[in-house]
Parts: structure tokens; sequence; C-alpha cells
């Protein structure tokens, strides 16, 4: 596994938004907002289509960063994302995160560190569309690489 370092970036692979994906996670969490949902309605909506929820498009992007050297085996816990969301996923749209180490320090229990990492979500366009930061509780290197 590759040493964390502050400043270390990278950008994921992307993933590409279906409509599929919004109705699974509109009812996986029970959120049938119309902008959501029903195109009649959000074609009059400042979008003219159906766009994907926030929280979906933020949990591809985390999701797509754990796939990544930064994050992946040596994720414990997540403490504190903070997100902003800036603009909205349609169906069709492409989406990739670029992560950014920006804060690592060691926990008072041995094996552990604090990553603070930056998050930004592109679209299609090179657009940001959302962004934030997360606190991760993770295996600091010494344990990974002793496969703690």
């Amino acid at each position: 596994m590759t040493p964390l370092r502050i400043g270390q970036s990278v950008v994921t692979s992307g993933r590409t938004i279906g409509e599929g994906d919004i109705n699974l996670f509109a009812g996986l969490v029970g959120d049938f907002t119309p902008i959501h949902v029903d195109e009649t309605f959000a074609r009059n909506s400042p979008h003219g289509t159906r766009i994907a929820h926030g929280p979906h498009t933020m949990a591809t992007a985390i999701g797509m960063a754990t796939l990544t050297s930064l994050l992946g085996e040596r994720v414990i816990a997540m403490v504190n994302p903070n997100w902003d969301f800036a603009g909205a996923v349609k169906a069709g749209d492409t989406v990739r995160s670029r992560v950014t180490v920006e804060e690592l320090r060691p926990t008072s229990k041995p094996g552990r560190s604090l990553a603070t990492y930056g998050l930004e979500v592109l679209n299609q366009r090179g657009e940001r569309i959302q962004s934030g930061r997360m606190k991760v509780v993770v295996r600091s290197d010494d344990a990974a690489e002793a496969g703690q």
C-alpha cells in the first residue's frame, strides 16, 4: 500500500448515472420528490429534466474514492463529512472524483491516523458539481504494512 502524503491527489474513473440509478436511490431512501422521479414535473424545473439526488451523487463520489489507493482497505471509519452541492446531475451525466489528502495526523490509538480528504465531484465537462471534505480514521501506514 502506498504511504499517504499530504497533497497527494488522484482522479477516479468515471461513473455514468442512469435513470435506473436515480429510481433505485429514490426507492432505497424513500425520497420521491418530483424533481427526481417525475419527468413531466421536472421538465418545468430550471434543470429541464429529472436530476439525481444530491446525496446519491455524494455517495457515488465517495464510493469511487474508496477504490483508490488513498482510501480503500486502509479505511476504519468516516468521522465527519462536510459537503457542498453546487450543481445537478442529470441521467446520462458521468461523474468522477478528485480526491486529495489535505491533513494527516496520528490518533491516540496505535496504528491509526485521522486523514482529512478534500473531494471534488466533476461532471463529463469538468465542471465541479459538488465538493467537500471528510475526516476518516485510517490505518496508519505502519499498521497497514503489518497487515493490521
